[in-house]
């Protein structure tokens, strides 16, 4: 029988994550599925945790190789992957029942390059789904390229996360995750969706993202670098291929160098060097927006402006949809 699905998870110290992350897959031990496990090098238990389920359940493979980070372990999955389409999971996270057939009828039925699923925010003791633009029962739809790229920069709909969507296999083999940088998706998704032709959206929520308090990396500086970096190298490919989308791009670009420019010496640097390299690119709204006027002359307030949309925000903010479990 040929393998349909190809599920490649990236492992690194998760031992207290990683059974609830494989039993939720829902696959094991099926001739048209396959696992693969790729061991990035794990100090703790997680490899031995990982030679249980490859001695139980046939379909299921594991990959030892030296630390080298995310990118590195899913490129190394994704080589190794077999499967008409492949679905990336991150270990610490966990599946609906499900979830992954879902997205493969769908994009099957529907001939799409890529499907995503919503997800669920997990916290300890709840989940949050992210309902401020589109509900869990709202219809699934499917987008062409350049709906699915212009909702990428707009960041509702379609976001960066490799995780949580089933892609063809042969379109993620012929770009791989960028080594050793934070925040490799921005590199990595507008390429993705480029080479596509129809993307799939299930708004049910159907992926459990894991929140963890001691997840995220205390190299804040080199993480918000690598994350504009990633936004400008999108930002060039958008003008060159994209041109009607270049405002959109240089906007979020702009802003998001913008309110992480205190974070250090460095990504204040960055930004100056993109206010000044492409500000032409902004719309002539945005030229004019009060933020952008107070920002490029370093108004004295700013401080008070930014204040104020703070609590603008928080008082009118749509929550999260908050689950207890």
């Amino acid at each position: 029988m040929s393998i349909n699905l190809s599920v490649v998870i990236p492992i690194y110290n998760v031992e207290q994550y990683l059974r609830q992350c494989l039993d939720s897959i829902g696959v094991l031990g099926r001739d048209d599925v396959e696992a693969i496990l790729v061991n990035d090098g794990s100090t703790d238990g997680s490899r031995n945790i990982c030679v249980d389920y490859v001695n139980k359940w046939s379909n299921v493979t594991l990959i030892d190789k030296e630390n080298g980070g995310l990118s590195d372990a899913r490129n190394k999955g994704t080589e190794a992957a077999a499967g008409e389409y492949i679905y990336y999971l991150d270990s610490d996270d966990w599946l609906e029942p499900d979830a992954i057939d879902k997205l493969y009828r769908f994009a099957v039925e529907n001939d799409c390059d890529i499907v995503q699923g919503s997800f669920y925010y997990a916290f300890e003791g709840h989940v949050e789904h992210n309902n401020r633009f589109y509900k869990a029962d709202d219809p699934p739809f499917v987008l062409n390229r350049e709906e699915a790229m212009r909702e990428l920069i707009k960041n509702y709909y379609v976001l960066n996360f490799a995780w949580g969507k089933v892609y063809r296999t042969s379109l993620a083999k012929s770009h791989q995750f960028p080594f050793g940088k934070y925040f490799e998706d921005s590199y990595w998704q507008h390429l993705m969706i480029h080479d596509s032709k129809r993307y799939g959206v299930i708004n049910e929520p159907l992926y459990y993202y894991r929140q963890r308090a001691n997840s995220i990396s205390n190299n804040l500086g080199k993480r918000y670098l690598d994350l504009n970096r990633g936004l400008e190298e999108r930002l060039l490919f958008i003008k060159d291929h994209y041109p009607e989308l270049t405002n959109m791009a240089a906007e979020r670009l702009w802003y998001s160098s913008f309110v992480m420019r205190g974070r250090s010496k460095e990504m204040k640097r960055l930004f100056s060097r993109i206010n000044e390299e492409y500000s032409s690119l902004l719309s002539e709204k945005y030229r004019q927006s009060t933020l952008f006027k107070l920002a490029d002359r370093d108004s004295f307030l700013l401080p008070l402006y930014l204040f104020w949309k703070r609590v603008d925000r928080f008082v009118h903010r749509k929550p999260l949809g908050k689950i207890k479990i």
